[in-house]
């Protein structure tokens, strides 16, 4: 064996372990890769319960500021009869209902927010908030406007609307008294 032999020998092992070196190095960063999208996964899964949590919260809180708009509209226009307020209701999130027959209107909104301690009716002013028990839970948030008589088109029956990414315009009129009865407020959404 001579020189020129084991140069080439020294040649192909040296190629050969810088090649071992390459493949090393790509293995690691497919490992690292990998460690590093399982710790974001592991983080998604822990923090998107609350995420949904605070936003179903936020929707809840949106639900009872337009339900406070909406009763200001009634009252507003129970000044005089003919008086009518033209409105957008922004239904993000549940269902927004009239029940004409009780003189109630309110929302329902499915929620991974536990809003009140469960089937006990909280008053947040007009407004009366009942979260049921489920997986999610239902958050109930009426109000009754028993000295007013609520029609929907007129009529004393129950409507409701679902979620929807443009807003539905609601029209609120004071149609009047009619004898000893109390005054007609007729709500009209499309």
């Amino acid at each position: 064996m001579g020189r020129s032999d084991l140069k080439s020998i020294l040649l192909k092992e040296n190629n050969s372990l810088r090649f071992c070196k390459g493949g090393q190095v790509w293995i690691e960063t497919v490992i690292y890769t990998l460690i590093g999208l399982a710790v974001i996964g592991i983080l998604l899964a822990v923090s998107k319960p609350k995420i949904e949590q605070m936003k179903d919260k936020i929707i809840i809180e949106q639900t009872i500021k337009s339900l406070n708009e909406i009763s200001t509209r009634i009252y507003d226009v129970q000044i005089a009869t003919g008086n009518k307020r033209i409105m957008d209701l922004k239904i993000a999130k549940g269902e927004f209902y009239v029940n004409a027959s009780e003189d109630k209107i309110g929302w329902i909104l499915v929620s991974n927010y536990k809003y009140s301690q469960l089937g006990k009716e909280v008053n947040l002013g007009n407004l009366v908030i009942v979260t049921k028990e489920g997986a999610p839970y239902s958050v109930e948030i009426s109000m009754d406007y028993s000295p007013v008589n609520l029609t929907n088109r007129g009529l004393d029956d129950y409507v409701s609307f679902e979620g929807s990414p443009t807003p539905y315009k609601m029209s609120i009129q004071n149609n009047g008294k009619t004898g000893s009865s109390p005054t007609n407020v007729d709500l009209v959404i499309v």
